[in-house]
Order: C-alpha cells, then sequence, then structure tokens
C-alpha cells in the first residue's frame, strides 16, 4: 500500500514537472512585444485582437510599444514591461542552471538588452573593497546587470535593469537566503550588501529614473529591501517584483494560528476550545509584558513607523505581482487592506526580534531588517486554480501576453 502510494505520487511529481518545463518553453517562444500591444483588461474581441497581434509584428517596436497609450494610464503601461523584467529574470535562471550561453542569451535579447560585466560597475578599488561579495556571486549568480541595446530605442524600456533570480532548492546558498527571510535576517547576506551597491551606482551615474529592479521570489525579497533602503535615502527606483514572499516568522506563526482557530479547534470538543483561550490569553500578556518593558524595542517601534511614515511621504510604491492561491506571497494582499494603521502595528513593524532576543539566544542576536512592511504598492493579482498553488509561484504565470489580472494602487497612508 506504501509503495504504491509512493509510485503514484512519484509519477504525479514527475508529470507536474513536465507540465511546468513546457510552461517555462511557451514563454520562451511567445513574442515579447505583443504584450505591449495587447490591451489585456479591455480588448474583448479575440480574433480582431489576434489580427492586430500580427499587425504590430510588422511595425516598428517604438509604436508597438506605445500602441494603446491613449486607453491605457502610466501604471498600465509599465505593468507591460513584465514582458522585458520576466524575461531578464528568467536569464538569470538559466545562466545558473548551467545552460548553453546561446540559450539562456535569448532571453533578454528578444527584448534589446545587454548584459554588462558586473565589474564594468565597479572602480579598481571598489573590486578590492567588494572582492568577498564579488567571488560569491561568481559561484552564485543571483543577478545580472543589463543595458538597452540603443539600436532599438523605446521610451517604454528602461535604459537599465537589474533582475534577480530566485531560489533552486538544489543550491544551498539559497536555503540560507531564504531562512533569511523567515527570520528577518537576509540583509546580513553577501547578496544584500553587492545588490544595494550596485543599484546605487547605477542610479548615481545614470538616474533612478533610468534603472529598475526586478526580481522573482527570494529575488523579489532581495529587491525590496534594496529598493527600500534606497527609498528610504530619497532615490526612488522603479521596482517590478513577481511573487514576493511574505513569509516571515511572525507571518507564518498568524497562518498557522488562523488554521488551529478556524479548523482544529472547531472540530474538538468546547472544553478545549477554552483551553487553546486561555492558553492565547497567557501568551498574548508574556509577550507584551517581554517586549513593553524592553527600552531597546521601544526604540525600534519608533523607528520602523517613522520610517514608514517617510515612505509615504515619499509615496515609494513598487509594483508586486501576486497569486491569490499563492502562499508564500498572498498574504501581501491583506496586508494592504484597508484600515487605520494607527490601530494595527503589524503593519508598520516586525516583533519578531522581541522575543527571538529573549528566548532564542546568542545564536539569533543579529541585526534584523524587514523588507515587506511599507505603506503603498501597486498590485497586480492573479488567480490560477485553486489546485495547482505550485505553479501558483512560477514566473511563467505573468509573460502569458493574454493575462487577464486586476489591479490596484494600495495605500495605507493617505
Amino acid at each position: 500500500m506504501v509503495l504504491g502510494t509512493l509510485l503514484v505520487a512519484g509519477i504525479g511529481y514527475k508529470a507536474y514537472v513536465v507540465y511546468n518545463r513546457r510552461k517555462e518553453r511557451t514563454a520562451k517562444k511567445n513574442d515579447p512585444e505583443l504584450i505591449f500591444h495587447a490591451n489585456d483588461q479591455q480588448e474583448a474581441n479575440i480574433a480582431s485582437n489576434i489580427k492586430k497581434k500580427n499587425e504590430a509584428k510588422k511595425n516598428d517596436p517604438e509604436l508597438i510599444l506605445h500602441a494603446n497609450n491613449e486607453q491605457d494610464d502610466a501604471s498600465e503601461r509599465k505593468i507591460k514591461k513584465r514582458a522585458i523584467h520576466g524575461r531578464l529574470i528568467y536569464g538569470m535562471y538559466d545562466r545558473f542552471k548551467d545552460k548553453p550561453a546561446k540559450k539562456y542569451q535569448k532571453w533578454w535579447t528578444k527584448v534589446h538588452y545587454d548584459l554588462v560585466p558586473l565589474e564594468s560597475v565597479f572602480t579598481e578599488d571598489e573590486l578590492h573593497l567588494y572582492a568577498k561579495e564579488l567571488h560569491e556571486e561568481r559561484q552564485n549568480m543571483y543577478f545580472g546587470v543589463f543595458r538597452r541595446n540603443k539600436e532599438r530605442p523605446s521610451a517604454e524600456a528602461p535604459d537599465w535593469v537589474v533582475a534577480i533570480r530566485g531560489t533552486k532548492l538544489s543550491a544551498w546558498a539559497d536555503l540560507q537566503n531564504d531562512l533569511g527571510i523567515v527570520l528577518e535576517t537576509l540583509n546580513s547576506s553577501t547578496l544584500i550588501a553587492l545588490l544595494y551597491y550596485v543599484v546605487w551606482r547605477l542610479c548615481a551615474q545614470h538616474g533612478y529614473c533610468n534603472v529598475n529592479v526586478t526580481g522573482h521570489s527570494l529575488g523579489a525579497a532581495a529587491g525590496l529591501m534594496v529598493c527600500r533602503r534606497l527609498a528610504l535615502e530619497g532615490c526612488l527606483v522603479e521596482g517590478h517584483f513577481f511573487n514576493p514572499p511574505f513569509t516571515t516568522l511572525e507571518s507564518l506563526a498568524r497562518s498557522c494560528a488562523h488554521f488551529v482557530e478556524r479548523v482544529i479547534i472547531d472540530a474538538l470538543p468546547e472544553r478545549v476550545g477554552h483551553f487553546y483561550d486561555l492558553a492565547k490569553s497567557t501568551g498574548k500578556s508574556l509577550y507584551h509584558e517581554v517586549a513593553g518593558t524592553d527600552t531597546e524595542n521601544a526604540t525600534r517601534r519608533k523607528q520602523a513607523l517613522a520610517e514608514f511614515k517617510t515612505l509615504a511621504k515619499a509615496n515609494w510604491s513598487p509594483y508586486l505581482y501576486v497569486n491569490k492561491h499563492d502562499f508564500i506571497c498572498c498574504e501581501f494582499l491583506q496586508h494592504f487592506t484597508n484600515g487605520p494603521v494607527g490601530e494595527d502595528p503589524k503593519k508598520w513593524y516586525s516583533s519578531f526580534t522581541e522575543l527571538s532576543k529573549k528566548f532564542l539566544g546568542e545564536k539569533f542576536r543579529r541585526e534584523t531588517e524587514t523588507f515587506h512592511l511599507f505603506p503603498s504598492a501597486h498590485l497586480v493579482m492573479i488567480e490560477t486554480h485553486l489546485f495547482r498553488p505550485v505553479s501558483a509561484h512560477k514566473l511563467w504565470n505573468w509573460i502569458d501576453p493574454h493575462l487577464s489580472y486586476k489591479f490596484k494602487h494600495a495605500k495605507l497612508i493617505q
């Protein structure tokens, strides 16, 4: 019985891997310019749309990228840049997989970008200063710096793009960084130090309006952290982040508590439910006693609120591409629900460090930094089928030229 179950599970997993690989190949074959031409939300006549797309292939690229400008607002046009961002990220995935250069280079050459040697961003002295970080980046190949090919100019395409791949489960460094997301210590990764400097340098040399940062999953978390830091310094870099994780230990604990309350406790006898309520109340009292008597925590909370208000005043709003059924990123939808920020400090402050320093010992006493708490975002939302939770996190969902999505500019502070 057990052997049969394992066999069926193995066959199912293999079929699922084949399915996702086929989707990636389809995404690679898609004409990225179709996304810029298509009016994703308003086009009703499919036959007419296909005819227009075929005509767009023959048009000058500049005209294609500006098609439907009268109907689309600025945010809609920026969302269409997912055609570029998604392909550049896929290029980073395939480069890390050690695929032939001709194969992974097609991801960016088709959208008229060149991969710039990372060392060219640094001066001679900086190459020595960041020697350790550069060495690790050569091994892990997390991100690339892309420059637009001037032979194919377009006002819609950014001059410079920094694209960051997500997690490969076979890479130990990726799993360590994933743990850093959960424990909110990703800021201590060499990836963040190097990425921050590269983006800062590009903005200083070319102007932040000419630089975009994009990433998927782990890459989205890294990009958000760097862009959040820069926004606090007054450098508002445009960011497009696909399936960004909202999976800190605190958010996971809330999700587990919600599951226990809604599913398990309701199925148990009433006496057990009363015991759970008592334990929950005691835990909250203990937490507030620990957190409230620590002057360091009070300072951290004050700083967190000040940063939140600074970001609101700067009007920094990254583009977040979120799938409702992707458990890794769907918490962002709950985070940006309406409600007074002052009455819900979880929207601007993460309290994980308070308990970790008290109970988890010196090993966990690293300085933490949030990347997922900010006051506004351009939310691009889609839904996959509920029975495909793994596919919900895949990047290929966003490269489909016929993608149907909902858009919302969410603000927690007006």
